[in-house]
């Protein structure tokens, strides 16, 4: 259901935004990244509701996340699965208020 390619748009609630794109395998590896860095993460699916883990890392030292000037960072993310669309919110593991609102929309199947 899941499976596939997505392009990815989010705001941070420090009103900073982004693109990229993610790669959803095997219902349960996550992989993907935009200009100035990498994800890579696990997820489940269960009903409509995508839940997971990321890694975000940094490759090119100028970049600027929309969490700010960090190297690398974890979140926990939730999203409602509604056709080819994804909707949630993500949160950084170790400051659970600094979130970000996402909207994933499905460009490829696997």
């Amino acid at each position: 259901m899941v499976n596939g390619l997505w392009t990815v748009e989010f705001r941070s609630t420090l009103n900073m935004v982004g693109k990229g794109v993610l790669v959803l395998v095997n219902d349960s590896r996550l992989l993907g990244g935009d200009s100035g860095y990498y994800y890579s993460g696990n997820f489940k699916v269960d009903n409509n509701t995508v839940s997971g883990t990321m890694d975000v890392t940094r490759f090119d030292e100028n970049s600027v996340s929309v969490f700010g000037d960090i190297e690398r960072f974890s979140l926990t993310f939730e999203g409602t699965v509604s056709g080819a669309s994804i909707n949630g919110w993500a949160a950084l593991k170790d400051r659970p208020s600094i979130r970000i609102r996402f909207v994933c929309n499905k460009k490829e199947a696997l």
